[in-house]
């Protein structure tokens, strides 16, 4: 299986909410054109007849292939789910995907969910991936629900345990994108939790203010502790000298991964098995080590 090395990123200076500090990034690569990145061109649904926790049917209704990303938020159904896999579903297609639950005590109501571009927060996203894998099985479930009950517990509880409440009742990041920004770096707590990468700006602007509100959640439960711009800049330094691996299907698109040591990646791109990497449409990567990121 051959691997590919990340393109070169830069990395600007941070702006700090608390303790949570955000870096922008540049990402030198032709961007990914042709796709729609757009949360409202996906509609969902519940498992018709009987549904199922870790099941919904997406239906892309754009006439481009449509990017839907792991930890996209979706709100209503039976109960409020995120994503657990990333993919690239082409035009008009429908299919069952995998989904976990984020909103424990709810088991009833309609079938639609809305898709607003909203993202599950960085800790609770890594309980997803935690395990080396993308998996909906019990134990990742579990996890992601146990994370959840950090913000019940410091917080203060919501009427059915869901993480959309609590982003709900937290107060919106207030921050512009820069020209040309295709990622950022996050810092919690006095370190860096995590980065996303997308494959254009449009790709970004689509889930912008649904990272920062995210990523917020996290900070609340952190020391209030500035990250400094050299610990954002080594991160992406590690960040680039991963190795992409092909991990499979994803849609139209294929999955990558990678991991050394504490750092953790996963995203998909554009190419076959030979060619995975060269075209990166998102990448999320993650610092096992961080304390909201390690398991209890």
């Amino acid at each position: 299986m051959t691997g590919h090395q990340l393109p070169q990123l830069h990395v600007g200076h941070g702006s700090h909410f608390g303790a949570l500090s955000v870096f922008p990034v540049w990402v030198d690569a032709p961007r990914i054109a042709g796709v729609d990145w757009a949360a409202n061109a996906l509609t969902v649904a519940e498992r018709e007849g009987s549904p199922v926790v870790g099941e919904l049917v997406l239906n892309n209704a754009s006439r481009r292939p449509l990017v839907i990303l792991e930890g996209d938020l979706l709100q209503g159904g039976w109960q409020d789910r995120m994503l657990a896999r990333s993919l690239v579903l082409a035009p008009r297609e429908a299919r069952v995907a995998d989904a976990l639950c984020v909103e424990h005590g709810r088991w009833g109501g309609v079938s639609a969910h809305a898709a607003r571009g909203r993202r599950s927060v960085p800790s609770v996203r890594h309980g997803n991936v935690s395990n080396d894998r993308i998996s909906t099985d019990t134990d990742s479930q579990h996890e992601v629900w146990r994370r959840i009950g950090r913000y019940e517990i410091g917080l203060g509880a919501t009427a059915s345990s869901s993480m959309l409440d609590h982003l709900d009742r937290s107060k919106p990041v207030e921050l512009r994108r820069l020209d040309g920004q295709r990622g950022v770096i996050l810092g919690v707590g006095g370190r860096v939790i995590g980065a996303e990468l997308f494959g254009s700006v449009t790709g970004l602007a689509a889930r912008w203010q649904g990272i920062l509100d995210a990523a917020s959640l996290d900070a609340r439960i952190a020391p209030t502790v500035r990250t400094t711009s050299s610990n954002a800049r080594r991160f992406a330094r590690a960040l680039q000298a991963m190795t992409l691996e092909d991990g499979g299907d994803a849609g139209l698109a294929r999955q990558l991964g990678s991991q050394q040591g504490n750092l953790r990646a996963s995203g998909i791109g554009f190419g076959g098995p030979a060619s995975v990497g060269n075209q990166i449409i998102h990448l999320t990567a993650f610092d096992d080590s961080h304390p909201l990121l390690e398991n209890a």
